[in-house]
């Protein structure tokens, strides 16, 4: 691999090598190796033959290993770095899960950030998708995690500048990975009410409470329901807000 090369790994929607812009094939042990340095970082060889072979022996393991390095640095020199017994990418290697990560950090650590990979439907590409190693799940599980934490925070500060219809997309997006979520439900609302969609707010409150009964057998947060309360005060008693365990809207 020159050192004038551009290199990219596209990680998300699906597995991806390209050099210069020409797509470089690769089997899939070799991606598999890619991939979890990518996603894992630095790692000892042991570790790297144990989490990617675990259902093998440990010289089995390591044989696999050999080879699928061999491969590699075969068709891409330099695309791996080795540091006595840990592996590693080439620093040089532009990966699209990296950048996301970081956006994704910037925004819930408050930074200004502009957000492109939302209006891209970035957010929602799955990492790795149809792939279902253990150690995949588990990193799907933590990305979708930051994705929600990040909307819900590009939520709550456009709600702080009043600026409802992006705070209304970005619950949406959050709402759209976890359903339940609470802190987005709660600015979703009250973004609906800030531009005077009161009948909107209801209909999502109680769908929303109707979701919460059934699949965990909770009520909404006090918070939430104080949050109505006026709106459903100046309604009248015939649809009352869901507030107990297990209540379901009327139909």
């Amino acid at each position: 691999m020159d050192d004038q090369q551009r290199v990219e790994l596209t990680l998300l929607g699906g597995w991806d090598l390209r050099v210069d812009g020409t797509s470089c094939p690769m089997g899939l042990r070799q991606q598999r190796l890619i991939a979890a340095l990518a996603v894992l970082g630095r790692r000892s060889r042991g570790s790297l033959a144990g989490l990617l072979w675990p259902e093998c022996t440990e010289a089995h393991a390591m044989g696999s290993l050999r080879a699928a390095v061999f491969t590699v640095s075969r068709r891409l020199p330099g695309l791996l770095a080795s540091s006595g017994r840990e592996l590693c990418l080439a620093g040089t290697v532009e990966v699209d899960l990296h950048r996301l990560r970081r956006a994704l950090v910037g925004a819930t650590a408050g930074d200004p950030v502009t957000d492109p990979w939302w209006s891209a439907g970035a957010a929602g590409a799955e990492l790795l998708p149809g792939w279902y190693d253990d150690w995949v799940v588990t990193e799907q599980r933590r990305l979708r995690d930051l994705c929600l934490t990040a909307a819900e925070c590009l939520a709550e500060s456009a709600l702080g500048r009043q600026d409802h219809f992006r705070a209304r997309h970005l619950a949406e997006t959050a709402r759209s990975i976890d359903p339940l979520s609470e802190g987005a439900t709660r600015i979703l609302l009250q973004a609906h009410l800030a531009m005077g969609n009161e009948a909107t707010a209801l209909g999502i409150f109680r769908v929303y409470c109707a979701t919460l009964a059934d699949e965990l057998g909770a009520r909404p947060a006090p918070r939430m329901v104080e949050l109505l309360a006026p709106l459903q005060e100046s309604r009248g008693p015939e649809r009352p807000l869901p507030a107990r365990v297990g209540a379901r809207p009327p139909r």
